[in-house]
């Protein structure tokens, strides 16, 4: 198969497996093996879940199977119409952190949001002559602290989005994946004129579903959806919640925004959390 600028997105190879050149790089040092597993949906989707009182799987368009996705650590997102401004509240972000012990094997383990690489999202910085599948890291929860610990140093600087400066030390010409990698991860880097965090974010796909009790260890949700500004609460999904013994905490949400307006305040948010969990300092 041919490849080329004309063509958006990195494509999946198929056939003969890829030759692993990114995955044997991991190298984890005292990073648990174990971390917090991040899914972000808009609202209006979360209610539909929480009602069903699992993360269920959907049919992926890029790799044809029954996947639930999430990213490692850091609340990576762009929802649909993300940029566009909305008083819908439907629309805006909503984020369940998960225990990663509810993916015992998970199906895949990217070192980056696959839907937007296949999307075309990292079309600037991407080598148009590889594939998808070789990016591919082992599919266990051990290369993910493999890859913070090769690429990042540390969780702080992994979820930041910035890379070891020298990173590339050591890396050859001919190690054209590895090299491939840090074109796109460099797009998350903290400084970028406009960084997507999706490009480092460790994504980690389950082929089963997820059950929300005892399982979420927080939601992130608008505050504007749990009570109105007379105080008056919204009682039954907050009483599903509680059954669902799932704790919570807000933002301030406010109409006429977009959902990508909130980024910094729902990662300000996860962030303590993981404090509290001593992941993060």
């Amino acid at each position: 198969m041919s490849r080329n600028r004309k063509r958006r997105g990195i494509r999946l190879r198929g056939g003969a497996p890829a030759e692993l050149q990114l995955s044997n790089r991991a190298a984890c040092g005292d990073i648990p093996k174990l971390l917090p597993l991040i899914h972000v949906t808009a609202v209006g989707t979360a209610k539909e879940i929480i009602g069903s009182t699992k993360l269920e799987t959907r049919t992926c368009s890029v790799f044809g199977k029954k996947l639930v996705y999430f990213f490692s650590v850091k609340p990576a997102y762009r929802l649909g119409d993300s940029d566009e401004k909305s008083h819908q509240i439907n629309r805006f972000p909503f984020v369940f952190v998960v225990r990663p012990e509810s993916i015992a094997d998970p199906f895949h383990v990217y070192p980056f949001d696959t839907g937007g690489a296949f999307s075309g999202v990292f079309d600037d910085q991407a080598d148009p002559h590889l594939f998808l599948e070789e990016y591919a890291l082992k599919s266990h929860h051990s290369a993910v602290a493999g890859q913070i610990g090769w690429a990042f140093g540390s969780i702080e600087s992994y979820f930041e989005g910035n890379i070891r400066h020298d990173i590339l030390e050591n890396v050859p010409r001919f190690d054209t994946v590895t090299r491939g990698y840090v074109d796109i991860a460099q797009m998350a880097r903290t400084g970028n004129n406009q960084p997507d965090k999706r490009a480092s974010a460790i994504e980690i796909a389950s082929v089963h579903d997820i059950p929300l009790k005892d399982n979420v260890t927080l939601a992130i949700i608008p505050k504007q959806y749990l009570e109105d500004d007379d105080g008056h609460g919204n009682v039954d999904f907050l009483d599903r919640l509680n059954k669902l013994n799932i704790p919570w905490t807000t933002y301030n949400w406010q109409p006429n925004t977009s959902p990508n307006a909130f980024q910094g305040e729902i990662a300000d948010l996860v962030r303590l959390h993981l404090q509290e969990g001593g992941y993060l300092t």
